[in-house]
């Protein structure tokens, strides 16, 4: 645990800032001073300020991010894309990525082809007005990743992509064990 004499700044941490959810007494009351339980509320802010960052950068080509990640999502993969593909690739069960392609495609953003090796099987295709949407989206998308990130240096975005990487595998390791132990 870290001592109250240590001050946000003294270890080089942002000093809290307007309309930013962060506010020291509120963090210490929440925390306690624990480090660890500090940096988790941290990433969840972050995460939840960049989403909506790009939710609104990518709204602007009528786009939600959520749907913007599912037509990258299928322009990375291969074809034939399946939702349970991209949902791995966005991090959402295949239920959650049914519903946002049911929105999709009552949108005009894409189409539900029945594989004809498998009918079963759905395969998941962009529409030229998806396809419209998603490449100003993408450059705008880019513009946002690259002026939030700007402020890091080299170094520190290489740190930084260790560090997440270090968590994300170990938040996946533990999800591996809870599901091969039945919880």
């Amino acid at each position: 645990m870290r001592g109250k004499s240590h001050s946000a700044s003294a270890q080089g941490r942002r000093q809290p800032g307007k309309n930013n959810g962060d506010d020291p007494r509120t963090t210490e009351a929440l925390t306690g001073g624990n480090t660890s339980l500090e940096a988790w509320m941290l990433l969840q802010r972050t995460r939840h300020l960049l989403f909506r960052c790009e939710d609104r950068v990518v709204a602007e080509f009528g786009l939600t991010a959520e749907q913007y990640s599912v037509l990258t999502a299928i322009r990375c993969l291969e074809d034939p894309v399946r939702p349970t593909d991209v949902g791995r690739v966005v991090g959402h069960k295949v239920n959650t990525v049914s519903m946002i392609v049911d929105r999709m495609v009552n949108a005009g953003l894409l189409t539900r082809i029945r594989d004809l090796a498998d009918r079963r099987a759905v395969r998941l295709v962009i529409t030229k007005r998806g396809e419209r949407a998603l490449a100003p989206a993408t450059t705008a998308a880019s513009r946002l990743v690259e002026d939030i990130m700007s402020h890091l240096s080299a170094a520190e975005t290489d740190t930084l992509i260790t560090l997440l990487g270090k968590i994300k595998d170990k938040a996946a390791q533990r999800l591996e064990l809870e599901i091969s132990s039945g919880s």
